[in-house]
């Protein structure tokens, strides 16, 4: 069957001509801003071209051609983090705010753990999980440069972990899918779909949306998404697990710009042309009870106090306040906020601890030597005052060491590069 034809299952012959035509358009770029680090207001007067987003807050649009924003410096500073204005709405609808924990099971590159985690002022754990070792060290590198302190990062087949039932407040299930959502975006991905793919990923995303509702707990939320336009990686997955289960569909806002099939009209496909981003199909689902949350408020400005005090105190406080979930904590391959490792019989600040905490402590620098510090140079200065981090602006950039008057690189080697 060819993507044309798959597609009438659920629309018409002519919004599919118009779907087509859309991919020939230029793509909307997106991000959504480190509210930690910047208020939109600053935000605003240093990218006054950006445009809001239509329905996110703290999210904006940009022309590639006039706005590189990859290439940015204060993309290296963690300002902001680059993600599709559609993929942007997952989090958003989650609305986790208030939760205790979170697990993001397909979550690399992460953008949806990180949003996420802003939305819950880093409130509770997140648990970002992913089953390739590669995509993970993109996720590790994203919650560093962003300076995030309460995602725990995991790299495993879930179903093979004991004690998860019932145990999440929200759960993220961003699928694998066969991406035809990405079309415009890649040339690769429509070279790539066929069919059979659809069908294989289906059977996947079946299981996995099962083994989702599982994790949950009774009230808890689980918001499941996919870049795909195929009917049977969205409604029918969907359709599975409440045939399966006692799943309830909440409905997605009402909005012109939506898409609703017929057969499901609690949730949402976004199509390039209606929506300014790619393609997207998003679905709300509860677990009937009542929630309750594992975390009570004063454990949590505990567990905020305490980050930063050592290499140990973040792992700690989550034992201290999830005994009995010990498991996940264990086999992570980061716990939380990473402060310090000893390196030649000296301890050195993390570049994640450095992206987590203030400049107070910081030596500033210019612009040209920031840049050169990213690249990988180190920078001669003035004095011989002890330094553990250097800032450009009032964002650290990294963590250092003065040396005979001379700044000792310790950005990171894989993130370093030449920025405009």
């Amino acid at each position: 069957m060819d993507f044309k034809e798959h597609l009438k299952k659920y629309l018409s012959s002519e919004f599919i001509g118009d779907l087509i035509a859309s991919f020939s358009l230029n793509e909307h770029k997106g991000l959504f801003i480190n509210t930690r680090k910047i208020s939109d207001d600053e935000f605003i007067k240093k990218f006054p071209a950006l445009r809001k987003h239509p329905i996110v807050p703290h999210c904006y649009l940009y022309n590639k051609d006039e706005f590189d924003a990859g290439k940015n410096i204060y993309h290296e500073l963690g300002l902001y983090y680059i993600q599709d204005p559609s993929a942007s709405l997952v989090p958003y609808f989650l609305n986790p705010k208030g939760k205790g924990q979170i697990l993001d099971m397909c979550a690399a590159p992460g953008g949806k753990s990180i949003m996420t985690s802003l939305l819950c002022n880093e409130e509770g754990i997140i648990y970002a999980n992913d089953i390739s070792s590669s995509r993970v060290q993109h996720l590790l590198s994203n919650i560093e440069r962003l300076g995030i302190s309460n995602i725990v990062v995991l790299n495993k087949d879930l179903s093979k972990i004991k004690n998860l039932e019932n145990r999440f407040d929200a759960i993220i299930l961003d699928a694998p899918c066969s991406g035809s959502g990405m079309f415009r975006r890649s040339e690769e991905m429509k070279n790539d779909w066929s069919y059979e793919k659809v069908t294989r990923l289906s059977k996947i995303q079946k299981e996995l949306i099962l083994l989702a509702y599982s994790f949950l707990k009774e009230g808890g939320k689980l918001i499941y998404s996919t870049c795909s336009y195929s009917y049977e990686e969205d409604e029918e997955v969907v359709f599975h697990l409440l045939k399966n289960s006692d799943a309830k569909l909440l409905p997605l806002p009402e909005n012109d710009m939506f898409y609703r099939s017929k057969e499901m009209k609690e949730a949402i496909h976004l199509f390039p042309n209606r929506f300014v981003g790619e393609g997207h199909f998003i679905a709300l689902i509860t677990k009937p009870g009542e929630l309750i949350s594992e975390i009570k408020k004063e454990e949590k400005q505990i567990i905020r106090k305490s980050q930063g005090k050592g290499t140990s105190s973040i792992n700690n406080y989550f034992k201290l306040f999830y005994k009995g979930y010990d498991d996940l904590i264990n086999i992570s391959i980061r716990p939380g906020l990473f402060v310090k490792s000893e390196i030649s019989n000296k301890m050195i600040y993390s570049h994640h601890y450095s992206h987590y905490i203030d400049d107070k402590s910081s030596i500033h620098v210019s612009l040209s030597d920031a840049k050169k510090y990213i690249l990988g140079e180190e920078i001669n200065i003035d004095d011989d005052k002890e330094y553990h981090f250097i800032a450009y602006e009032k964002y650290n950039i990294s963590s250092t060491q003065n040396r005979l008057k001379k700044l000792k690189n310790l950005y990171p080697k894989g993130l370093r590069k030449q920025i405009n």
